[in-house]
């Protein structure tokens, strides 16, 4: 799954070809996202450094939709938990002008709250979310459709996450890499 991410992203070299249609414009949030945000720069900094129509009272009112108010917005990236950075890595990729998403475990390491944030923000994305996840609950609601990787092979189910899982007679996707 992440290979296929990598190669789409043109990390890899692929056999055959790949094509991507000529306008998508692709917003990636890596499985290493977080350690990629600049430690010197402020919570605000980080957001202020992207070219925006908006204000800043937009910023602080989308920082503090993501948890970061009053003081947090001053704090230095460095001194951030792992969940505060994976919170402000999605922030700025969603300030980003994109119609393509593609997000490679994102929720891995974040607690619930966290986790409720940043699927409430991609439901009110308006372009094509491509996922890797393994987490039932953060996919529920989020997918229309699901690919399955196994046996050299790719399936497409035309279902939301708990209708696969039906479909497969699973209660969780920890059980396909069982099989």
């Amino acid at each position: 799954k992440s290979t296929m991410i990598k190669a789409i992203m043109g990390e890899i070299d692929v056999e055959g070809g790949l094509k991507v249609g000529h306008n998508a414009k692709i917003g990636y949030f890596a499985q290493n996202q977080a350690a990629l945000l600049d430690e010197s720069l402020t919570v605000f900094e980080t957001i202020d450094q992207i070219p925006l129509s908006d204000s800043t009272v937009k910023i602080k009112d989308l920082l503090g939709a993501f948890m970061f108010s009053g003081d947090d917005t001053t704090k230095k990236v460095k001194v951030l938990s792992g969940g505060e950075k994976t919170r402000l890595a999605m922030i700025k990729l969603l300030l980003e002008p994109v119609n393509v998403l593609i997000l490679d475990e994102p929720t891995n390491h974040l607690d619930m709250k966290t986790k409720d944030i940043i699927k409430d923000a991609l439901k009110d994305f308006d372009g094509t979310l491509i996922l890797v996840s393994h987490d039932r609950d953060f996919l529920d609601g989020l997918v229309e459709k699901v690919f399955e990787f196994g046996n050299k092979r790719v399936r497409e189910h035309f279902e939301d996450i708990k209708g696969f899982l039906a479909y497969k007679k699973m209660n969780s996707l920890k059980e396909i890499e069982k099989n």
